[in-house]
């Protein structure tokens, strides 16, 4: 809900309140963005906005003397007009930056949102966007701000549109979604940074004096820094996201006065865009939200992503058990191999099957073929996919592809015919990448030719599922296309799969690019989940998947059981403990399940009729984190009356003789809960301990219930529980009765 009196705009969410001055001749500044507040009676009084002058710090203007520029709580600010900090807006003009005075022309509210660039979408009653319009008359700019409030959301949408009004061209040099000026300083920022096989690992540090800045220039949002961060202090929590999948920049700043400065966009580097008379810039969407502290900020983002940003049949649909072929086999598969694998996934409860790299062109390793999607390996495929087509079919299984459209390898048909679609800066040779270049995706030309390929091949073999990797880094563009090609790039990607969408909505995508590389609200416009990382190891996942559900569902992050030992790692552990991880996501199996034990299987059998039973609970639910000591942390997963609780140890440390216990703090007074453990299979072929309690909410909110003793070297009887290092156990909290 939106609402004004005089200069006064309140933009209330279902628990914040972001309450900004906008006064006709003016700069919008923010007056408080925290707590909901219903009665702004007062707010309007001159003393909001009075300050003291600091040394030589110039004023506003003549009417404004008691207001500073690099002092103030700004929400545009560029450079060279007294405010020192961090700019959201260059201009150039003729090879020279312009210099801007952005005043508020006028304010408006409107019903709903609109918004050409990938961005939330708009369903249901109570949208409401206020836009403010400002100008400078000297230099014909104009720039719109853009806020939108979602009433049963705490999450509020930040853009702006910048306008050449004159009659000349000029030149975006940055064109950040958002500035926010918070009035403090003394935040702990987290981040979620990384590398390949190492995404989204939360970082914790103190921000000071001067500049933090996070991002990407490697062409997509990045395995290094994600989008996401966190700033947190004494019980108020404030987050940031960008609905964007290509080179980012986010700055946290902390100014000399005492306050924070946070800007989130698109990178500036290597960044221009030229602006003929007329012509607009749409910035992608930033998403923030305010909550009291970093577990609900989390919360509340995973719920508007699940709400507003995913979108499409798949949505809310249950995700099925996959098996992937890729680390069951890499390159090295035949037809014949390929149907023993279904045999074995469909007897074991599996339901869909993905054929990963390797089935087109000449394709027995990573040297060739990308770009032939109309060209069968022969040798393995000497009829296409009629034969694995008929029987995946006759086993129930759902049918899924793995493709590379974004990449070309240099020994294919399509780079020798199209030469000119590589993207390659010329008089430059393409830096070797995997044996792979990337195609010129901000070219129509070849937007079109994967559109005419790709639903070619979907539509003429059952295809269920899609895979869409993209397993290389933006580079060789320099000033292609004037710069910003980055951005032309990615918009190129989502007007292709925005296509795709709409000729195939039934089809299941998943985003993948080396794993997590591009793992970002903008992509989740139009796939239906992403491969969270390509390294699967239990213990690297839990980082792994922990930073990722901070800031997206759990309906959106795929998590496979691998083999021990682990491909990336060569870590050996329990198949039952890698089950335990990976079922806190979209579940899948990428391994040979006909090389498993007879036990093994017989464990894989009951791990997927127990994700089945409880799928929603894991696809759906609420997550929670608890970490306890540096030995152990707790997962939590609930769904109405149902709470999934995943007890995880690694020894850093060895406490014999300690008892665990498993508290649940927002378990209702007043109800009975039945707590019983999930029976794992130990390598022995035995089960583990048989547990299973009533207890009170009372008792699991504060207390908490005591579990077994472990062992730790000695005194193995019944009801000790053995877990190990990168050990764990699930167990499963349900309502009994209400008192």
């Amino acid at each position: 809900m939106v609402t004004n009196t005089g200069r006064i705009w309140n933009l209330e969410s279902s628990g914040a309140s972001l309450v900004l001055s906008l006064e006709e001749g003016g700069i919008p500044t923010l007056i408080h963005y925290g707590q909901r507040i219903d009665d702004l009676r007062g707010m309007d009084s001159p003393i909001w906005d009075q300050d003291v002058a600091i040394g030589t710090m110039p004023y506003l203007d003549e009417e404004h003397q008691r207001l500073f520029p690099d002092n103030m709580l700004m929400q545009i600010s560029t450079p060279s007009r007294g405010d020192c900090r961090t700019p959201s807006l260059e201009v150039w003009r003729g090879g020279r930056p312009i210099l801007l005075d952005l005043r508020i022309a006028f304010v408006e509210l409107k019903g709903g949102k609109d918004h050409s660039f990938p961005a939330s979408a708009l369903e249901g009653e109570g949208t409401e966007t206020l836009y403010i319009h400002l100008k400078d008359e000297v230099e014909g700019i104009g720039l719109t701000l853009r806020y939108t409030v979602y009433e049963e959301e705490d999450v509020i949408l930040r853009s702006m549109r910048v306008e050449n009004c004159s009659n000349e061209e000029v030149e975006l040099r940055k064109a950040s979604s958002l500035l926010m000026d918070l009035p403090e300083d003394g935040f702990l920022l987290y981040s979620y940074d990384g590398a390949w096989a190492r995404e989204r690992i939360e970082t914790e540090r103190m921000t000071g004096p001067g500049r933090i800045v996070l991002g990407s220039r490697l062409g997509l949002s990045g395995n290094e820094h994600n989008p996401l961060f966190f700033l947190e202090k004494e019980g108020q929590c404030y987050g940031f996201n960008l609905i964007y999948s290509s080179d980012h920049e986010e700055t946290i700043e902390v100014s000399p006065f005492g306050k924070t400065r946070v800007v989130s966009g698109l990178s500036s580097e290597l960044f221009s865009w030229t602006l003929g008379p007329g012509e607009c810039f749409e910035s992608p969407e930033a998403i923030m939200t305010w909550a009291s502290g970093r577990q609900e900020a989390a919360s509340s983002f995973r719920r508007f992503t699940r709400k507003y940003i995913c979108r499409g049949p798949w949505r809310d649909r249950p995700r099925p058990v996959l098996v992937n072929t890729w680390e069951a086999s890499y390159f090295d598969f035949d037809e014949e191999g390929l149907i023993a694998l279904a045999d074995k996934a469909a007897d074991l409860g599996v339901e869909l099957f993905v054929l990963d790299d390797g089935w087109f062109g000449h394709r027995d390793d990573d040297h060739s073929s990308l770009g032939d999607w109309d060209i069968f390996n022969e040798r393995k495929f000497p009829q296409g996919f009629t034969s694995l087509a008929k029987a995946l079919s006759h086993r129930g299984l759902m049918f899924g592809l793995w493709v590379e459209p974004e990449c070309v390898s240099p020994d294919s048909r399509l780079a020798r015919l199209h030469p000119e679609w590589v993207l390659v800066e010329e008089g430059h040779k393409t830096l070797p990448c995997r044996h792979q270049a990337l195609l010129d995706l901000a070219d129509k030309a070849v937007q079109d030719h994967l559109f005419a390929v790709l639903s070619k091949l979907f539509s003429s073999w059952p295809i269920d599922y899609v895979k869409w990797d993209m397993n290389r880094t933006l580079t060789e563009v320099g000033q292609r296309c004037g710069g910003g090609y980055a951005h032309r790039y990615v918009l190129g990607l989502y007007s292709l799969l925005g296509r795709i969408r709409k000729r195939f909505p039934e089809l299941l995508i998943e985003g993948c690019a080396s794993g997590g590389n591009r793992y970002d609200l903008g992509m989740l416009c139009f796939v239906d989940q992403n491969w969270t990382s390509d390294n699967t190891d239990l213990h690297d996942r839990v980082l792994i998947q922990e930073g990722t559900l901070m800031g997206y569902p759990a309906s959106t992050m795929g998590a496979h059981v691998s083999a021990s030992p682990a491909h990336q790692t060569r870590r050996v552990s329990r198949i039952d403990s890698r089950f335990n991880i990976a079922a806190f996501g979209l579940l899948g199996y990428e391994l040979d399940l006909n090389s498993l034990t007879l036990d093994e299987q017989e464990a894989v059998r009951r791990q997927i009729a127990f994700y089945k039973r409880y799928r929603e609970v894991f696809q759906f639910g609420t997550f929670h984190k608890r970490v306890v000591s540096p030995n152990q942390r707790w997962w939590y997963v609930t769904k109405q009356d149902v709470t999934l609780a995943l007890e995880i140890q690694c020894l850093n440390e060895v406490h014999t003789g300690r008892r665990d216990r498993l508290v649940l703090p927002w378990a209702e007074k007043g109800v009975l809960y039945s707590v019983r453990a999930r029976r794992e299979r130990h390598e022995d072929g035995t089960l583990s301990e048989d547990f299973h309690a009533l207890v009170s909410g009372d008792i699991l909110s504060t207390c908490g219930l005591p579990l077994g003793p472990q062992f730790t070297g000695n005194g193995i009887y019944e009801g000790v529980r053995l877990l190990g290092d990168f050990g764990s156990r699930l167990y499963i909290i349900e309502k009994e009765e209400e008192r």
